[in-house]
């Protein structure tokens, strides 16, 4: 019998550096991205960070982990056939009218855990994704109420007090100046906007712009948390985990991680089927969580040429081959 199980997490983060979460830049300033909160009847808007943005972070370094295995480490090159399977595998897809995947969907699904844990979009069929995630919000006075439920089962011992909590205007400032490559001299910007020709005069002025952006302060304390729609078998816990363990190794939030934004110091609890978390602080995931990890790595390995011959499937003569994917 497959074993089925369900998993809630309640995860807590303490920011090490600056986040960057942002949704629109007016003039100069990039704008990072709020919630409105009700209090005392009228909305206040909160930083947070989009439940969204941590799934794409977690679909990827799940993906980057799959291909890990059945690249060899990277010794094989592994070429797409079919670009939408790329963009299902790295974005969950699109919805569209007519899609290359009809005639693969059920095979993709049967064989990458990954695509059945995460979901995707397959032409007008939308497989949904047995993960749902929260938005990221910060530890502020008016997301008490909001967050009493994951307080709660968070436990005691990790935040600070309710009562030092910050107001919530006091958890954003501005980072810079920084500086970034104009678009009008970025090639991979010329691919999308035709932003027409740089005249020679100007060449000078629009090697750089000058930018600022909002962001949440270091020190700040974030909750949010992760549970399953429906219940995961085997392959789909262990492909889970084999990303969380991956991703806690040096976890971040946000934006340009690789300039230093975004570092965290996470802390999980909750339960996945009848086990208890309590990590850093016992390090070792309970013995369902090893077995899981051992059989879905052990998957990737025995199953890698099936697993190649699902991802490399041809696209379908006479389709468009434009990939299209979630933000």
């Amino acid at each position: 019998m497959t074993m089925l199980v369900d998993i809630r997490l309640t995860l807590a983060y303490l920011a090490e550096q600056p986040i960057i979460h942002t949704e629109e830049t007016l003039g100069n300033i990039s704008k990072i991205k709020k919630m409105r909160v009700m209090v005392g009847g009228k909305p206040v808007p909160v930083p947070a960070l989009s439940g969204n943005s941590f799934r794409g972070q977690l679909r990827d370094v799940l993906a980057d982990r799959m291909f890990e295995v059945l690249s060899n480490n990277g010794q094989q090159h592994i070429t797409f056939n079919n670009n939408e399977i790329y963009g299902a595998v790295y974005s969950g897809g699109a919805l569209r009218e007519e899609s290359r995947l009809a005639g693969t969907m059920h095979t993709l699904k049967d064989a990458v855990p990954m695509i059945r844990l995460m979901g995707a979009a397959f032409g007008n069929v939308m497989l949904p994704s047995k993960l749902a995630v929260t938005h990221i919000v910060p530890c502020a006075e008016e997301t008490r109420s909001i967050l009493a439920s994951a307080l709660s089962e968070l436990g005691d011992g990790i935040l600070s007090p309710v009562a030092e909590w910050p107001k919530a205007h006091d958890l954003i400032f501005n980072d810079g100046p920084l500086t970034r490559k104009d678009d009008r001299r970025d090639p991979a910007r010329q691919r999308f906007v035709d932003l027409g020709p740089v005249p020679e005069d100007e060449h000078a002025q629009h090697q750089q712009m000058i930018y600022y952006v909002e962001c949440i302060p270091s020190g700040t304390w974030l909750l949010h948390q992760l549970y399953s729609k429906y219940s995961l078998d085997e392959l789909e816990l262990g492909c889970l985990f084999d990303g969380l363990t991956t991703w806690l190794g040096a976890p971040t939030l946000g934006g340009r991680s690789a300039a230093g934004y975004g570092q965290v110091r996470a802390h999980v609890r909750g339960k996945v089927g009848d086990e208890a978390i309590r990590w850093p602080e016992h390090p070792e995931w309970p013995e369902a969580i090893k077995q899981a990890l051992s059989k879905y790595r052990a998957y990737l390995d025995q199953k890698r040429a099936d697993l190649l011959t699902a991802l490399q499937a041809e696209a379908k003569e006479g389709q468009d081959d434009q990939v299209e994917g979630d933000a």
